[in-house]
Parts: C-alpha cells; sequence; structure tokens
C-alpha cells in the first residue's frame, strides 16, 4: 500500500508526475495518518430543534437526511460486491472518478472498477484504512472529521492536482468518506470545479444528478464558495435564510428545505388563529 504525505507535496510535483516518499505520523493508537492535520470533535452540522409538534417534525426530516441509517460509521469495509443501495452504493461521476461511503468501498468492488487510486475522508476514530485491490495501489487518508470547525479548503487544490494526474495516467479514483454525502462530496466538487472549469452550482449539479444524496455540511458550502471565488472571481452560491431552521443555507439546498418551510408556515398559521 502506497500511502501519500499530502502536506509534503506541491503542484510542481504533481505536474512532473514526481511524488515524494511518503511520511507519516502515528497517533497514540499506532493509526498512521497525514501529517499536520488536527482532528476535531464530531458535532455534524445540525440545526436546533424548535419547539412544539411542528419544529419536532421539521428536525426528524432534517436528522433523516444527514444521518441515514444504514449508514454506521463503524461497519465492515470487507463486505462482498454486491447490488449498489442509492445510499451506501457506489456512485460514477466521470469515467476516472468514482464517489461512495465507506460501507461500499470493498475489494472487489474496486477491482470491478479498476480503481488505482483510494482517498479516504474520514479520520482515523471513524474508520478503519480502507482495503485495497493490489499492493500498488496509491492511498491518501484525509483526516477531517464532519463538523463546522473543519478546513477541508486547505486540500482542495493538492488533492484535486493528485486525482488530475492520476486520470492522465490512466488511473481511475475513488473518493469515499463514512457515507459518501459531505466530506466526499466537498473533495469531489472542488475537482469538478478545478479541472472541469464548473462553477460550484454546475458541478453541485451534475454531482447531484450522479447520487441524489449529497449533502456537504454548509461549512464546506462555504469553503467551496471562497475556493469558486480564488479560481473565477465569481460566486454561483449565495446563503439564503431558512425561517424553519432559524440559520442560513445555501440556495442550492432550497429544494431540500422548501418542505421544511411549509411545515414551519403551516405551523404559524396555526398558531396566529388561536
Amino acid at each position: 500500500m502506497k500511502e501519500i504525505n499530502i502536506n509534503s507535496v506541491n503542484h510542481a510535483e504533481l505536474l512532473t508526475g514526481q511524488l515524494p516518499e511518503p511520511a507519516m505520523s502515528m497517533d497514540a493508537g499506532g493509526n498512521s495518518g497525514l501529517i499536520g492535520v488536527v482532528a476535531t470533535d464530531d458535532d455534524a452540522n445540525k440545526p436546533a430543534p424548535l419547539d412544539g409538534k411542528a419544529g419536532n417534525q421539521i428536525q426528524a426530516l432534517l436528522e433523516r437526511h444527514e444521518n441515514p441509517p444504514d449508514v454506521l460509521a463503524g461497519s465492515s469495509l470487507h463486505r462482498p460486491c454486491r447490488t449498489f443501495s442509492p445510499i451506501s452504493g457506489v456512485s460514477k461521476l466521470l469515467k476516472n472518478l468514482y464517489l461512495c461511503g465507506g460501507s461500499a468501498a470493498s475489494v472487489a468492488m474496486m477491482q470491478q472498477l479498476g480503481v488505482t487510486f483510494v482517498i479516504n475522508v474520514t479520520a482515523v476514530t471513524e474508520l478503519t484504512d480502507t482495503p485495497l485491490p493490489a499492493e500498488h495501489t496509491r492511498y491518501l487518508r484525509i483526516p477531517v472529521k464532519d463538523n463546522r470547525e473543519a478546513n477541508l479548503e486547505r486540500y482542495f487544490n493538492e488533492v484535486a492536482d493528485m486525482i488530475e494526474e492520476e486520470s492522465n495516467a490512466g488511473g481511475v479514483t475513488l473518493v469515499h468518506c463514512v457515507a459518501g454525502i459531505s466530506r466526499s462530496a466537498t473533495i469531489c466538487l472542488a475537482y469538478l470545479m478545478r479541472y472541469h472549469r464548473m462553477s460550484l452550482k454546475d458541478a453541485y449539479n451534475h454531482i447531484k444528478a450522479k447520487r441524489p444524496q449529497i449533502r456537504p455540511n454548509v461549512s464546506f458550502v462555504k469553503q467551496l464558495m471562497e475556493f469558486e471565488l480564488k479560481l473565477y472571481g465569481t460566486r454561483t452560491v449565495t446563503m439564503v435564510y431558512c425561517h424553519a431552521l432559524d440559520q442560513e443555507l445555501p440556495d442550492i439546498y432550497e429544494p431540500e428545505f422548501r418542505t421544511m418551510e411549509m411545515l414551519y408556515q403551516k405551523f404559524r398559521r396555526n398558531i396566529a388563529r388561536r
């Protein structure tokens, strides 16, 4: 297994195909990881619950979306290849790029797809190292948790360079996190923006069409908005206020929180009649 130290890679080396030797660090439990990355406590990006029956309904809708019941952080990574479900299955984004959750990242599946580079976007406390289909398969772990404090933007350029390098060499990249919804989707969005000249909105719509359950946490979307501004000098995604959740959300999520807004407005009308 060839592991890559993301913090020691520069763009020039990536573009010439000359990668440095990996430099690994060990945590207290003996797990290897990328050097210089501080993992934070996982406090999933969930809104505060509302009071009242309608508030509970709204919160339940959001929790079902952000925490699919059949995707667990501790699930086995050694399952045989099977018919892929909408949640745990593998989504083909491009001919050289696949996105999935950790439970779908099996050796059999990767052999079937010809995967040559695996990117695991999870902390070592969430998932073990991904089983690889061959000894020479490249492997990268980005130990970032899915919360508001996590800084994923600092990896966008380097990881996008790695994916493009693998593609130019005829390889296939698989990106996964725990559920294939937030962190791994964010990395794939950054790659499409950088190397396929897509706006954030177009990249989101492209991946959404391939994998409907994607939903990067709001902090990651804001980081992608800044990345788009640096790349193209403009933003195609804006933040809009959601009354039901009493917080701002990206406008690309408007179809998803429209139901929550309707429930909230119905609740407010019922209160006003009393």
